[in-house]
């Protein structure tokens, strides 16, 4: 059956324009809670607008599990990985494919939800198997598009994130849009 809410592949293009880094860039949005040999997941990955910095900023002993349900927008960002010289550090998973959250229980420090939640049919699933993915005190930055998710919304999924163990912070990654820090 075909999700209606997931954004095509060829939207991934779309998110790469350099203008996005005037209201969303990743170095600074990220840089704070990053450190060199974190293992990462940036979950709805596409192309890799947030993958390849967080793949710069991990370094060489870090690691990088790109997640999204696209094989086009994984195949794309496999070659930006390449050009941007991180490729031992990204490691591109497919749902449906290659993706098994059972295989990364208690191994994620940081986990990247950017504007994808509202795509996904299982939210309750979702934040069950991040908590299981992440290692304790990990933290996760969940963010969502103000206006296309209304803060109803993203409150629903906040509540279905504590219900899997998270506890919500207090502290804002971003100064706009609906974002909270979930931590394990």
């Amino acid at each position: 059956m075909k999700n209606n809410n997931v954004c095509p592949w060829w939207m991934g293009y779309m998110l790469l324009i350099p203008f996005r880094k005037f209201g969303q860039h990743p170095e600074e949005i990220l840089s704070p809670y990053i450190k060199p040999g974190m293992t990462i997941m940036d979950y709805g990955c596409s192309m890799g607008y947030f993958s390849i910095p967080l793949a710069r900023m991990t370094g060489r002993k870090g690691l990088v599990y790109c997640v999204d349900i696209h094989k086009k927008t994984l195949t794309k960002l496999k070659k930006r990985s390449v050009k941007y010289n991180v490729t031992s550090i990204i490691r591109p998973l497919q749902v449906g494919k290659n993706y098994h959250p059972a295989d990364l229980s208690g191994q994620l420090d940081f986990i990247l939800l950017f504007s994808v939640v509202h795509e996904v049919p299982d939210k309750k699933q979702l934040f069950s198997d991040l908590y299981t993915m992440s290692k304790s005190g990990g933290k996760v930055l969940f963010a969502e598009p103000e206006g296309q998710v209304m803060s109803q919304s993203f409150a629903k999924s906040l509540k279905l994130a504590q219900s899997a163990g998270f506890r919500v912070t207090d502290e804002k990654p971003m100064q706009n849009g609906l974002c909270k820090f979930l931590v394990k």
